[in-house]
């Protein structure tokens, strides 16, 4: 019940619109259904507050203390092999498979997580878990074991000092003290998960804090035990069935647009309370206690490790999402790793009698905290130093300016926000004083058309036209215009909602697999666009228009060679008016451009970079 809604919510993120096998199409339709897949990880941390606090309430019992050398030799020897080997290998095939700089991100993430503080970079990252990107960590699901180890930090520490104070004075019982602690910490815990999702804030969803109510309700169950046994069986299997029917209700109707965790989280997690209180007659334990169920939770763990980095790696090689049948199988690849991480990592540190005492068992913790810690920033420098080189060709050739008035702004969209980094290097090599302003979708005039609305028209300084007259009379000496056709809208279609590695919008595509566009401004437009940007420049300002290219097999319906011929006629009625013809040297060079037959890959955008700075005069 936690992992395979996971498995299925993030294999359905990664899967195009269709299949050209049937079956495939069917089993991604079905994995679509799971909008609210990623409440698996709900459901683990009410388990493990459960499983964990059971652990401690019954050694403070026997004991009357908590043997914490002895509580974080078991998680060592459980939870950190398994862990270290994914992290390991995800890190050196990040290094084969990503382009320099993500692998050098990745390098970073690695090292967070094997810190055991990947919610924490997350979360001050500004990742929004919900919200769409374009290029996330192969490891970002490590966000939720930290969270787990944060709870190995403290809890075992409130038990333990609640046991001595219970010890103290004499107290009998430690289960309602340690239950009025619970409950103290999973209310304020509640009360600040609300609070966090109030604002809108995005670190909602990683912070321990905010989840510690889910592991905090688990706990309550495994102290209110006693309590739980004296219940009706008859009631306790209804609740567990209604638990069960809870669970897979918010999974089939929660989304991405949930506002979550917060209040919108006690459904599930109440809900799954029930079923661990169910009684092992009821319906709902032997629903789940059959043998496949228990081969799934048995390789759980190591399913959750492999599953992420196995899709985001298979797609980033693919270059975009992935065809229904290629989803499967890279699901089946990742079931097969977690069964061998099972099989042959998982179980064997528990089994060594070389780990059984606790000192050894610690120091092999340590080592391999440290190994991963040492590879991380072995592979961080090594990327490192290939994003330094990767950089190095963005100036090759680039000859300072003579300019006195070195002012310069480029008015930029999406191409232009992800070439950012070659660009600047190659503006500040050649000794502009540039500003890049670059956002997403921008045409090169803002406002609606007849039948359909651009992009980007309810953002401010959304088109060029908004950008200049915002300036006033402090438009810089030189300004380069590099927009696409985003006054091209292709139809799309809603897929489903927005998730961490998709919009979920699609493209309609013709037979020939050319995009259906919904509209798109005429060359006449564009012309008028220009006439319009040169309006509202001085005249001692020199305007650089750069053109447009486009993959014919993608966008053979866009009249984009037409738009070049308007950008460049019109151009040239303005003495500092200039054409930049960008699209004739990527088709006598062949620049190479990604998948979508729009942007450039990281290789053309250095080269596009480098050949763009070297034309402004």
């Amino acid at each position: 019940m936690a992992i395979l809604p996971v498995v299925a919510y993030h294999a359905a993120q990664f899967a195009s619109a269709s299949s050209a096998v049937p079956v495939f199409a069917v089993v991604l339709a079905v994995l679509r259904k799971v909008t609210g897949g990623f409440l698996g990880v709900d459901v683990f941390f009410v388990i493990s507050g459960f499983l964990i606090t059971g652990l401690l309430v019954r050694e403070a019992e026997k004991d009357r203390r908590i043997h914490a050398g002895r509580f974080y030799a078991r998680r060592a020897r459980r939870i950190l092999p398994a862990a270290t080997v994914t992290l390991l290998v995800t890190l050196f095939a990040s290094y084969a498979i990503l382009p320099a700089a993500r692998a050098l991100t990745t390098a970073t993430d690695v090292l967070w997580a094997a810190l055991f503080n990947a919610d924490v970079h997350f979360a001050v990252s500004g990742i929004d878990y919900m919200g769409v990107a374009s290029a996330p960590s192969p490891v970002l699901h490590f966000w939720s074991l930290n969270d787990e180890e944060k709870f190995y930090v403290v809890w075992p520490a409130l038990v333990g000092l609640v046991t001595w104070v219970c010890v103290r004075r004499r107290v009998a019982s430690l289960r309602p003290a340690l239950g009025g602690a619970l409950i103290a910490l999973g209310g304020a815990s509640l009360w600040w998960s609300q609070h966090l999702v109030s604002l809108g804030d995005p670190s909602a969803y990683f912070s321990a804090a905010s989840r510690a109510f889910e592991l905090a309700c688990g706990g309550l169950v495994a102290i209110s035990w006693p309590l739980v046994e004296r219940v009706p069986n008859v009631v306790r299997n209804v609740g567990a069935m209604l638990g069960l029917a809870t669970v897979l209700g918010c999974m089939l109707t929660y989304g991405t647009l949930t506002p979550f965790p917060g209040l919108m989280a006690v459904p599930v997690v109440a809900a799954t309370a029930l079923v661990l209180a169910g009684h092992p007659s009821g319906g709902a334990a032997r629903l789940l206690s059959v043998r496949p169920a228990r081969w799934v939770g048995r390789i759980s763990y190591s399913l959750y490790l492999w599953h992420w980095p196995v899709l985001v790696l298979a797609s980033a090689a693919a270059g975009g999402l992935l065809g229904a049948s290629r989803v499967m199988l890279w699901v089946a690849v990742a079931f097969g790793l977690a069964w061998l991480s099972y099989r042959f990592v998982e179980q064997p540190p528990q089994r060594w009698p070389r780990l059984r005492p606790t000192r050894s068992a610690l120091l092999f913790g340590l080592a391999l905290i440290l190994t991963t810690v040492v590879a991380a920033l072995g592979v961080g420098r090594l990327a490192q130093a290939q994003v330094t080189a990767f950089d190095a060709k963005a100036v090759q050739g680039i000859v300072p300016i003579t300019k006195v008035d070195r002012g310069l702004l480029w008015i930029g969209d999406s191409v232009t926000a992800r070439g950012r980094g070659p660009l600047e290097l190659a503006l500040k090599a050649a000794g502009w004083d540039f500003q890049v302003n670059a956002l997403g979708g921008r045409p090169i005039i803002s406002g609606a058309r007849p039948s359909w609305t651009p992009l980007c028209q309810a953002k401010p300084a959304c088109g060029a036209d908004l950008v200049l007259g915002g300036l006033g009379s402090g438009v810089p000496a030189t300004v380069v215009v590099d927009l696409g056709l985003n006054s091209e809208e292709p139809e799309q279609y809603r897929l489903a909602p927005p998730s961490p590695t998709d919009s979920g919008l699609r493209n309609r595509t013709d037979a020939a697999g050319r995009l259906v566009l919904k509209g798109q401004d005429t060359p006449a437009q564009i012309a008028a666009g220009v006439d319009k940007l040169m309006h509202l420049v001085p005249r001692g300002t020199n305007v650089y228009f750069v053109a447009v290219w486009l993959d014919d097999s993608i966008w053979g319906n866009v009249t984009w060679r037409q738009t070049n011929l308007a950008l460049k006629t019109t151009a040239a009625k303005y003495p500092n008016a200039h054409f930049l013809d960008w699209a004739g040297y990527v088709d006598r060079t062949h620049v190479p451009y990604q998948p979508d037959g729009s942007h450039p890959t990281p290789d053309g955008m250095v080269e596009r970079a480098r050949w763009l700075v070297t034309q402004l005069r």
